[in-house]
């Protein structure tokens, strides 16, 4: 009885180690077709689900190294979606900043609560947004808001409302 067990451990054995000899390759060759780009945008979340961070700061810089955007988040909780298979940065006390193309504060942001969708680079906001401009020209405040840092470009989710400071005219001398 032991030399049949033995003999079937024997067969069994090698015919596993084989099946993972040959899924070893299949996952190594999907990993060597992906985007490097998205390669490096993941092994930057080699955090585990439910994970807290504190206190963090994303700048975002243009292709000349220009800022963009600058996002700081009071804390930070790392959520994977079931749905989609992709990591979501669920964030609380969000300040973000974007800038002209001088350089220059043109906006800034407060937000509650924001979801931060890596793949997308995009902060997803369902909660009360108030947006203020650098010049005190402008201030919006909204229910909700779509930022993308990397472009610098946000949409802001009714009900919303708005205040626009225009300046008064200057009396033209005549001569």
């Amino acid at each position: 009885m032991k030399g049949l067990l033995l003999l079937s451990l024997l067969v069994v054995l090698p015919s596993c180690q084989e099946e993972r000899k040959r899924v070893r390759p299949q996952a190594q060759q999907k990993s060597k077709d992906r985007d490097p780009a998205e390669e490096k945008k993941k092994s930057l979340l080699n955090v585990p689900a439910g994970a807290v961070i504190e206190d963090l700061v994303l700048p975002y810089l243009d292709d000349d190294e220009n800022k963009v955007s600058l996002l700081t988040i009071r804390e930070l909780t790392v959520a994977d979606d079931v749905r989609t298979e992709t990591t979501i940065l669920k964030g609380d006390d969000l300040k973000l900043w974007l800038f002209d193309e001088e350089g220059e504060i043109k906006s800034t942001t407060t937000i509650a609560t924001a979801d931060y969708l890596v793949d997308k680079e995009q902060l997803v906001a369902k909660s009360e947004v108030l947006m203020i401009g650098s010049d005190g020209k402008f201030a919006a405040k909204s229910e909700g808001g779509i930022f993308s840092l990397a472009t610098g470009q946000a949409i802001l989710l009714g009900p919303a409302t708005s205040k626009f400071t225009i300046p008064p005219k200057k009396e033209k001398k005549a001569p």
